[in-house]
């Protein structure tokens, strides 16, 4: 009775741990979970650096750190700024419980290793780097991804989380995808719990929930630079979607549905430019940006369409006629700008610091929303003159 009683009490230790441990979601913050100062990490997510590894040999000085799950799992382990003095040669072995890898480049590197309780990393001390990894997220690596949670089902991986790789095409060594759409809707928060939607690759916080939501929409840019993905791809775009707290009893009341759009590079373009010539919202400051002939309003962009069909269910649904009231077309303006308002409604004329440039009406049937965020909802702080 008392080996049961201890039993117990561990589980809801770990439970309360793995479902609600102390992260680093400030925005542009690659770190995530606590620091992992010991030979063996055991938190879902953590972060460290060489200098937590414990030596083995001294000649020639290796030293070695592990990974590890209580039952088989998914973990994701990103490296990055490496450092390496070893000319050329292995300076790291990283393995599971099947096989090993073995890493010369100094490329920033992203390993993923499914159902396995550990990952075992061997170094060359005279090397530098940075670690974050990921242990039982459900990784989704694919095309048209959608994930539907109901509130009361189970999770499927241990660690309440989702990492996603967006793509054009599955099983593709490059990732082709310039900038992902993502969406989540009906998203129930129990009390005093939290879900996140973080970039991986930068560290930036995309959204963040504490209560219910019925509908929110980011965009993900594809990263400067590509990324080595088990040492024989490359990726560009990964995002986590995760359960950053909830108490024990509340985790399975958790439900959502997320719904991922991933462009090419042509797909891009062409949405942002139907933004532009419909909502008025160049990529820059740039008057001839803004104004659209006849034959940029009508250009056909599947795109924009999808992404117009999606955020269609978040605002007033069409009249009896098929026509749409204002309020739809609020909505509208709403999640295209959605982050941006600052950017785009607050810039002060370079000639007259005294008033906004450009004047609302520049953003076509967004114009009233513009009015609305400058006057009544004055997101722009200091009044300045609204009308030209």
């Amino acid at each position: 009775m008392r080996v049961f009683l201890k039993l117990s009490i561990l589980l809801a230790s770990y439970l309360l741990v793995a479902a609600g441990e102390d992260t680093r979601d400030e925005e542009n913050s690659w770190q995530t979970g606590m620091a992992c100062t010991t030979c063996a990490c055991q938190q879902r997510s953590a972060h460290f650096d060489k200098e937590s590894f414990c030596m083995f040999s001294y000649f020639p000085s290796r030293a070695y750190k592990m990974l590890w799950f209580s039952t088989p799992t998914n973990f994701v382990v990103y490296i990055r700024n490496i450092e390496s003095n070893t000319h050329g040669n292995y300076y790291m072995t990283i393995c599971d419980e099947l096989k090993c890898q073995y890493l010369s480049s100094t490329e920033d590197q992203v390993f993923l290793f499914t159902a396995t309780k550990k990952v075992i990393m061997y170094i060359d001390m005279s090397t530098s780097f940075e670690v974050q990894y990921y242990v039982g997220c459900d990784v989704l690596d694919q095309t048209d991804v959608v994930v539907g949670r109901e509130a009361g089902s189970l999770f499927p991986q241990p660690g309440y989380c989702w990492i996603v790789i967006p793509r054009l095409y599955n099983k593709a060594t490059t990732q082709h995808t310039a900038a992902t759409n993502i969406f989540l809707s009906h998203v129930n928060v129990p009390e005093n719990s939290r879900l996140s939607l973080k970039n991986v690759l930068t560290g930036e916080l995309l959204l963040d929930f504490k209560n219910y939501t019925n509908f929110d929409v980011t965009s993900l840019d594809k990263s400067e630079s590509a990324i080595t993905y088990q040492t024989n791809k490359y990726i560009s775009s990964m995002f986590l979607f995760t359960v950053v707290k909830c108490p024990p009893d509340a985790c399975t009341d958790i439900s959502f549905q997320l719904k991922v759009q991933a462009l090419s590079h042509d797909d891009s373009e062409c949405f942002r430019r139907k933004q532009a010539c419909v909502y008025g919202l160049p990529e820059e400051y740039d008057e001839e940006q803004v104004s659209c002939g006849d034959e940029d309003e009508e250009e056909t962009c599947d795109a924009f369409e999808k992404f117009e069909e999606e955020i269609s269910f978040s605002g007033p649904q069409p009249l009896a006629d098929g026509s749409r009231n204002n309020k739809s077309r609020r909505s509208r303006c709403k999640w295209h700008y959605r982050n941006k308002e600052k950017k785009y409604f607050c810039r002060k004329d370079k000639n007259n610091k005294t008033k906004f440039s450009p004047d609302c009406s520049k953003f076509g049937v967004c114009a009233l929303y513009c009015i609305e965020r400058r006057v009544f909802r004055k997101i722009c702080g200091k009044s300045l003159r609204i009308f030209h």
